[in-house]
C-alpha cells in the first residue's frame, strides 16, 4: 500500500466503523469511543510497527473495535444511571401523592374526633345553652342592623333635606336677584 492511501484507508475504516457501532441505537460514548480508539490505535500501529501500513490498519481497527467496545459500556452505564434517576423520581413523587393523602385522611380523623368528642360529652342542659346564646346574639345582631338601617335612612333623609335647601336657596337667590333687577 501507499503513504497515500493508508490515511484515506484508516478514514474510511474509522467512518464505516463508527457507522456500525452507532446503527444500534446512535449512543455517542460507543461512536466517540470507536472513533477515538481507531485514531490512537492507528497511531500506535505506526509507531510500533515501524510506519508498516498493514500495522496502522491493524491497530486502527483493533483500536476502533475497544474504543467502541468502552464507549458502549459508558453509554450502558449511563442509561442505567438515567432510568434509575427516572424511577428515583417516580417512586419520589408516588410517595408524595401518598403522604398528602395521609394527611388530609389525619385532617379528616381529627375533625371527626372533635365532633364525637363534643357529643359524647355534652347534656341536654349544654345544648339548650348554646341554643340560647346562638338566640341571643341572633337577637343582638338583628337589633344592630335596625339600628344600622335606621341610621342609613336618617342619613338618606338628611342628605335629601340639605338638597331641598340648596335648590330652594338658589331659587330664593335667583327672586331676589330679579326683584333687584326690576327695581
Amino acid at each position: 500500500m501507499t503513504k497515500a492511501f493508508l490515511p484515506a484507508l484508516i478514514v474510511s475504516l474509522v467512518l464505516g466503523l463508527s457507522g456500525c457501532q452507532s446503527s444500534g441505537g446512535g449512543n455517542g460514548g460507543q461512536t466517540i469511543g470507536a472513533i477515538a480508539g481507531a485514531v490512537l490505535g492507528g497511531v500506535a500501529g505506526a509507531q510500533m510497527g515501524d510506519g508498516d501500513d498493514i500495522n496502522v490498519v491493524a491497530g486502527a481497527v483493533l483500536g476502533g473495535v475497544l474504543g467502541g467496545m468502552a464507549g458502549g459500556q459508558y453509554d450502558k452505564k449511563r442509561e442505567e444511571l438515567e432510568a434509575a434517576e427516572a424511577q428515583r423520581q417516580y417512586e419520589y413523587q408516588q410517595e408524595v401523592e401518598a403522604q398528602q393523602k395521609l394527611e388530609k385522611e389525619i385532617e379528616q380523623l381529627e375533625e371527626q374526633k372533635v365532633t364525637e368528642e363534643l357529643a359524647r360529652s355534652t347534656s341536654d342542659a349544654d345544648v339548650a345553652a348554646a341554643e340560647a346564646e346562638a338566640a341571643r346574639l341572633e337577637a343582638e345582631l338583628a337589633a344592630k342592623k335596625k339600628a344600622y338601617d335606621d341610621s342609613i335612612k336618617r342619613a338618606e333623609r338628611i342628605r335629601d333635606a340639605q338638597e331641598r335647601i340648596a335648590q330652594a336657596q338658589k331659587e330664593l337667590d335667583e327672586m331676589e336677584a330679579r326683584e333687584a333687577g326690576a327695581q
